[in-house]
């Protein structure tokens, strides 16, 4: 009797937002970049990142990797959360743990009373006959800086959505960061958010620090890198993906990093499904409608969310005039809706700043985002 046989290979895709992808592709002149900035020293505009990008373009798994990175030189690093409590997380939580695996004999202190200013309250016990100072965000990262200095090593903080941050507390953080980097301390900080919240974010006062930090727009991924995914990512798995098929995933998924994922974890279930051991174009194109229409739930849906009645008009009327996804001109826009074509400018200029459209070239617009037409019109009852 024949032996059973075994389960199929694991799924080596991943699909899931802020998660690393077995293989990274399209991002390594800014890791490298990154890398010798850390090796630099002190003064590397590397040293301070806002990168921004559209949902899915994988902001979050670039901090990853930049964490990764700054790990492999010895650096240390710590997570900012933006909410209410950020700053005061950072202080009493965060840090203290950090300096507990560093060796710090300050961490041991047991909390009892005080405040921070700007932080609120917050307890520390003490020697009564010596009463240290309440400990702030600088001195905290100070006394990291210290530790770590005579083993050639920094602290690398990273703030993902910086868009959901609150001014104030960014202040502080950049301030923070601000005055270690001015004493040549090691540091460095890595923010990520989408395109328009993190410009209007940047006017707030208090935010000069970061408005010179190195911008770095994150765009899709070339044909060839994507290529590369699709073939590395199936051989890490254990099976082979055709030319053919290779070629279909990089058509359809546009080197949107999300859409890609989808597309090869779809491609291989596909392949699981018939019993292959090789992805094929077949496969590719079985699951060709399944992919978009989870771009449509993961992707467009959310982004469509409190998108104004004048706004969605205007949506409606590009992706009518371009259901691929192609560039039209904003004076058809207006013509289709019957109006002037100053009167779509207003609305225009919010929907630029949502990050759903893209000028390509003047006086034209397109979807930031593939599909985005697809998703409008398979979906009538969100027309106003």
């Amino acid at each position: 009797m024949a032996p059973a046989p075994g389960p199929p290979p694991r799924n080596p895709f991943r699909p899931t937002f802020g998660v690393s992808p077995t293989v990274l592709a399209g991002r390594s002149s800014l890791l490298t970049a990154f890398e010798l900035g850390l090796a630099e020293g002190p003064g590397s505009p590397y040293r301070a990142l806002i990168i921004s990008g559209a949902r899915g373009v994988g902001k979050t798994v670039v901090l990853n990797e930049l964490e990764d990175t700054a790990l492999r030189q010895g650096w240390v690093h710590l997570r900012a959360y933006p909410g209410p409590e950020m700053t005061a997380t950072l202080v009493r939580t965060s840090i203290p743990e950090l300096l507990d695996t560093l060796g710090s004999p300050t961490s041991r202190r047991m909390l009892t009373g005080g405040s921070i200013a700007g932080v609120g309250s917050v307890t520390a016990a003490a020697d009564p006959a010596h009463r240290a100072p309440e400990p702030t965000l600088i001195t905290r990262l100070r006394e990291v800086a210290r530790i770590l200095a005579p083993r050639g090593a920094g602290v690398l903080i990273t703030l993902d959505e910086l868009q959901s941050a609150d001014p104030g507390h960014l202040h502080d953080l950049a301030t923070a960061v601000q005055d270690l980097m001015r004493d040549n301390h090691d540091i460095a900080f890595v923010a990520a958010g989408l395109p328009a919240g993190v410009a209007d974010l940047l006017q707030q006062q208090g935010t000069t620090f970061l408005r010179r930090a190195h911008r770095v727009d994150l765009a899709g991924v070339a044909p060839a890198e994507a290529s590369r995914l699709f073939a590395d990512t199936a051989e890490s798995g254990g099976r082979t993906m055709s030319a053919e098929a290779v070629a279909e995933a990089v058509r359809l998924s546009h080197g949107y990093p999300y859409l890609m994922q989808v597309v090869g974890s779809m491609t291989w279930a596909q392949a699981n499904l018939q019993g292959a051991d090789a992805l094929t174009a077949g496969h590719v194109r079985k699951v060709s409608g399944p992919a978009i229409e989870r771009m449509g739930l993961q992707i467009h849906a959310p982004s469509f969310q409190g998108v104004t009645g004048q706004q969605m008009r205007l949506l409606y009327a590009l992706a009518e005039l371009s259901p691929d996804n192609g560039p039209v001109r904003t004076g058809d826009i207006a013509a289709r809706l019957g109006l002037a074509p100053n009167a779509i400018s207003m609305a225009r200029e919010a929907l630029l700043r949502r990050s759903l459209v893209v000028v390509p070239s003047y006086g034209h617009l397109q979807f930031a985002l593939p599909y985005a037409a697809h998703h409008l019109l398979a979906h009538p009852h969100l027309r106003p």
